[in-house]
């Protein structure tokens, strides 16, 4: 399908709602609203899309570029000010239900198998628990160091999973051994919510994706200039990825629970910038790698990752600035030769064991858990404070997103359709992480050490529509 836009050429706006939307529409105002997301998919430079609320199991992939002048931008619109819904989450999933029926146990006690052909399964989740993503069988050290087949690494680990593409079997072992029909579980179909391979300044706002086969939302092998603002990203490979793109900023997103990193900057994606985020529960919270350089990563709070906060391997130089790492399992920050400029930071270990910064095995010594060994060993982060960081943002309730997000549309449409029309106040918005304010006077000009959270204000789309046209990367 082709969007020819307006006659005269200029930038036109579309809308979305799961609500009301008809896909027969032409989609240029709220009441001629589409209802699918794939109708978005030829978006031309300086058009604005605005989504409603609702959960949508489908994925955008985007097939134009905008330009410096004129940007495509996609906003989840969860005020529901543009579309005229009632608020809620604006969810873009790669996941399906599937009735536990269909599986049936194996000899191995906790693995269950079932015939699956109607599509490559890429991941599997309990939306029971706390929906961490079942991990691949073939990715794993048991298959590609034991050497351990895949169906014995699933016989052996709990929460992994193993497709067999020429059977058409998918192999799973629960998280408690018990049977998926005491689970609610989705298998993965789609590989990412917005997919933007090989096209220029793009800009996604507000959207929350989960569960996909890599990412949430993907600038993939020259997808330069990109933007991603205040959204949130759980349960897959990436929270974002960005990949052979310059230029690309990640801004006021909460990542989490995601198989790898909160955030990855991979081979030569240079000059990106990782400002104001949450990253939690990921392997690793924001990770730089591939000669990825010019970076800066600021006032980005960074807790309770199971490698580390902030990771910088075989590149430089990154600018780490004024952020919170605390709690990281390993260690706080992981540097892997890295080239790199650090200061003005929070360090908090909450365990012994945990490091505050790790070099090894370059040189194999260079291992710290005290921020003064560090700076007297590396020079750096001399004005950063160790202990004493802000209190770490509320964890999302993943169970209240799924809730809302699956009763979202029966609840809206008889909103809509009842005589006194929906406002504001008559739901409520859906939950998001808090921000605390930083002290009077830091914001411009802090105060050696002083670390606050960011100042993220989330949509109201009204506030994150202003200027997209005309974000600014570079320099």
């Amino acid at each position: 399908m082709l969007l020819a836009g307006p006659a005269d050429g200029t930038a036109a706006t579309y809308y979305v709602r799961q609500t009301v939307g008809n896909d027969a529409n032409e989609g240029v105002s709220p009441k001629t609203a589409w209802k699918h997301l794939e109708k978005l998919w030829y978006l031309h430079a300086g058009d604005t899309a605005y989504v409603g609320p609702g959960l949508y199991r489908e994925e955008i992939e985007v097939q134009n570029s905008g330009t410096p002048e004129a940007r495509i931008t996609f906003i989840a619109d969860s005020s529901g000010k543009y579309t005229g819904d009632p608020p809620g989450l604006v969810m873009i999933t790669g996941a399906e239900p599937v009735d536990g029926k269909i599986f049936v146990a194996t000899s191995t006690p906790g693995v269950y198998s079932a015939q699956f052909p109607a599509y490559v399964v890429l991941g599997v989740t309990e939306m029971d628990s706390a929906q961490f993503r079942y991990q691949q069988a073939r990715s794993t050290k048991e298959h590609l160091v034991d050497k351990l087949t895949e169906l014995q690494v699933v016989e052996k680990l709990p929460s992994h999973f193993y497709y067999d593409e020429k059977a058409r079997v998918l192999y799973i072992h629960t998280s408690d051994g018990k049977s998926p029909r005491s689970h609610e579980i989705e298998l993965f179909r789609r590989g990412n919510g917005i997919m933007i391979n090989g096209k220029t300044f793009v800009t996604v706002i507000g959207f929350t994706f989960r569960h996909t086969g890599d990412s949430g939302i993907s600038f993939f092998k020259g997808s330069g200039d990109g933007a991603a603002i205040f959204n949130t990203s759980y349960g897959s490979r990436q929270g974002i990825r960005v990949y052979t793109a310059p230029n690309v900023l990640i801004y006021g997103n909460t990542l989490f629970r995601n198989e790898n990193c909160g955030v990855y900057f991979a081979a030569a994606s240079v000059n990106g910038k990782a400002l104001r985020n949450i990253a939690y529960e990921n392997v690793k919270g924001i990770r730089w790698g591939s000669k990825s350089g010019d970076a800066v990563a600021a006032e980005n709070v960074l807790f309770d990752n199971r490698d580390a906060g902030i990771s910088i391997e075989e590149t430089g130089p990154v600018t780490v600035w004024s952020n919170v790492l605390a709690g990281n399992r390993l260690s706080q920050l992981i540097g892997l030769h890295p080239g790199y400029i650090s200061d003005e930071n929070c360090f908090e270990r909450s365990d012994p064991q945990q490091l505050l910064a790790d070099f090894y095995p370059y040189p194999l010594n260079d291992r710290f858990k005290t921020l003064r060994e560090y700076q007297e060993a590396r020079g750096q982060d001399l004005g950063s404070r160790e202990n004493g960081c802000p209190s770490r943002p509320e964890k999302l309730d993943v169970h209240k997103l799924h809730a809302d997000s699956t009763s979202y549309r029966e609840r809206a449409v008889k909103m809509l359709e009842s005589p006194v029309a929906a406002s504001p106040n008559s739901t409520t918005t859906p939950a998001v992480t808090p921000q605390p304010q930083p002290p009077a006077g830091s914001r411009n000009t802090p105060s050696p050490g002083a670390v606050v959270y960011p100042r993220i204000k989330r949509p109201g789309v009204a506030d994150c529509a202003v200027n997209t046209k005309k974000i600014s990367l570079r320099g």
